[in-house]
C-alpha cells in the first residue's frame, strides 16, 4: 500500500466539510494504550509548538487535558464511550469558541500530529483513515478569518 499523503488542504473560512470517523481498524491496530501514548506524544509537541499558548504549561494541568481529550479520540476511533459517558454530546464549535483558532494554528496542530503519527507502527490504511478524519474534522475548529490565504498545496513534512 502507498504511504500516507499527509497533505493539509486549506480551509475556506466558515466551511464545515463532511467527515467520516476513522475506520475501527485504527483503534484495533493501535489499541487504547497506543492511542494514549500517541496523544501524550502529540500534546508534548503541542506545548513546544507555535500554538503552545492554547495549552496548559503546568504539567499537572496538561496531564488532565491529555486524559480528557484522549477519551474523545478513543471513542471517535471506535473504542469505549468514555467521553460520552463522562461529558455527553461533544459540540466542536462550542468547545473551541474560547480560542482564536486561525488556519495557521490548525496547520500547526495538524503538523504536530503528522510528526507523531508517522512514527506509529500500524498499517498505512489505518493511518490514512485517521489522518483524513483529522484533516477534515479540524476545519470545523477554525473560527478566525485572518484574511491570509494559504496555498492549496501546503504540505508539512
Amino acid at each position: 500500500m502507498r504511504r500516507v499523503d499527509y497533505k493539509i488542504s486549506k480551509t475556506n473560512f466558515g466551511e464545515k466539510p463532511h467527515y467520516e470517523l476513522p475506520k475501527p481498524l485504527f483503534y484495533k491496530e493501535l489499541g487504547e494504550d497506543g492511542l494514549i501514548k500517541l496523544f501524550n506524544n502529540f500534546y508534548d509537541l503541542l506545548v513546544e509548538s507555535d500554538i503552545s499558548n492554547f495549552f496548559p504549561q503546568d504539567e499537572k494541568e496538561l496531564e488532565k487535558v491529555k486524559a480528557h481529550n484522549v477519551k474523545f479520540f478513543i471513542e471517535a476511533c471506535g473504542g469505549p464511550k468514555y467521553y460520552s459517558d463522562e461529558v455527553g454530546h461533544f459540540d466542536m464549535i462550542k468547545a473551541h469558541k474560547p480560542f482564536s483558532i486561525t488556519e495557521k494554528a490548525r496547520t500547526e496542530w495538524l503538523g504536530c500530529m503528522q510528526d507523531v503519527l508517522k512514527d506509529v507502527k500500524i498499517s498505512e490504511e489505518a493511518k490514512k483513515s485517521f489522518w483524513e478524519y483529522l484533516e477534515r474534522f479540524s476545519k470545523h475548529t477554525v473560527n478566525v478569518d485572518t484574511g491570509i490565504k494559504l496555498p492549496e498545496d501546503i504540505v508539512k513534512v
